[in-house]
C-alpha cells in the first residue's frame, strides 16, 4: 500500500510539473507572439513574420523590387487593406467560420476577398456604366504612350518642399522614371489623373497615404483601330476603371472608419 501511495504521489508531482511546464511554454509563446505584432486593425493583429513572408513573395515575383522603409510601409498598407476587406466580408455574412490553419487561411482569405469584390461590384452596379463621352475620353487617352518623372512620399511637407525646388530649378534627376506607358497599364490613380496633362506639365497629386509630384516628360501618339470598331471593348475598360476607382474610394472610407494602430519600429 505504501508503495502504491508513493507511486501515486510521484505521478501527481509529474502531472503538476508537466502542467506548469505547459503553462510556462504557452506564456512564452504568447509573449513571443505579442512581440511579433506590428499593427492592429480593429483589434485583429498583423505579425512581423507575415509581413516578412509577403515581402519575400513580392521580391520573388518582382525582380526589380527593392526593400526600403517606403516599400515596407506600402506592403504593410496592403496587409491592412486585406484585413479590412476580410473583416467587412465576414460582417456581411460571406464567411462565418474562421478556424483555419495558416496555409488554408491564406487561401481562404484570397478567395473571400475575390468573392467580396464580386459582391461589392453588384452593389455598385447603378454607378457602373459608360457614357459616349466616357468612351471617347478613354479612347483618346489610349492613343498615347506617356513617360513620367515621379517624386513620391508619404510626407506632405517633403512633397511641398520638393515641388517648390522643382519650380525653381526644374531638376528631376533624382525622381523615378516611369514609362513609356499606355493608359491601360497605369496602376496608381495619381498617374491616371496625370495622364491627361500636356507634355512638360507637372503638378502635385494625392492618393492617400501617398503624395506625388508628377511631370509629363514625354507624350507620344500611337496608332489605334477606329473607335467604332473597338467601342464595346473600350466600354468594358471604362467600366473596369470605374470599378477600380469606386472600390478604392470605398476602401479608403473603411480605412478611415477602422481603428488602425501601427507599432513604432
Amino acid at each position: 500500500m505504501a508503495s502504491n501511495k508513493r507511486v501515486l504521489s510521484i505521478l501527481r508531482l509529474l502531472v503538476f510539473i508537466l502542467a506548469v511546464s505547459l503553462s510556462l511554454s504557452a506564456c512564452a509563446k504568447s509573449k513571443a507572439l505579442d512581440k511579433d505584432i506590428i499593427a492592429y486593425v480593429n483589434k485583429d493583429p498583423i505579425y512581423k513574420s507575415d509581413l516578412k513572408r509577403d515581402i519575400a513573395l513580392r521580391a520573388k515575383f518582382d525582380p526589380e523590387f527593392k526593400l526600403t522603409p517606403e516599400t515596407e510601409s506600402e506592403q504593410l498598407d496592403a496587409m491592412i487593406d486585406r484585413k479590412i476587406i476580410v473583416q467587412y466580408a465576414m460582417e456581411q455574412g460571406l464567411a462565418r467560420d474562421e478556424r483555419f490553419v495558416s496555409t488554408i487561411r491564406t487561401i481562404w482569405e484570397h478567395t473571400l476577398i475575390r468573392d467580396f469584390i464580386e459582391y461589392k461590384k453588384k452593389q455598385l452596379q447603378d454607378y457602373l456604366f459608360a457614357t459616349d463621352d466616357d468612351i471617347k475620353k478613354y479612347y483618346e487617352n489610349m492613343s498615347y504612350q506617356v513617360t513620367f518623372k515621379v517624386f513620391k512620399s508619404r510626407n506632405k511637407a517633403a512633397v511641398d518642399a520638393a515641388y517648390a525646388k522643382y519650380l525653381n530649378d526644374k531638376d528631376t534627376s533624382a525622381w523615378q522614371l516611369v514609362g513609356p506607358i499606355g493608359y491601360d497599364d497605369v496602376g496608381p490613380i495619381a498617374l491616371l489623373d496625370a495622364f491627361e496633362r500636356e507634355e512638360g506639365e507637372a503638378g502635385i497629386f494625392t492618393d492617400e497615404p501617398n503624395y506625388y509630384i508628377i511631370e509629363v516628360l514625354k507624350k507620344e501618339k500611337v496608332e489605334l483601330a477606329p473607335l467604332d470598331s473597338i467601342k464595346p471593348e473600350v466600354e468594358k475598360r471604362v467600366i473596369s476603371m470605374k470599378e477600380k476607382r469606386l472600390f478604392e474610394d470605398w476602401l479608403k472610407e473603411q480605412k478611415k472608419a477602422s481603428k488602425i494602430t501601427v507599432k513604432a519600429a
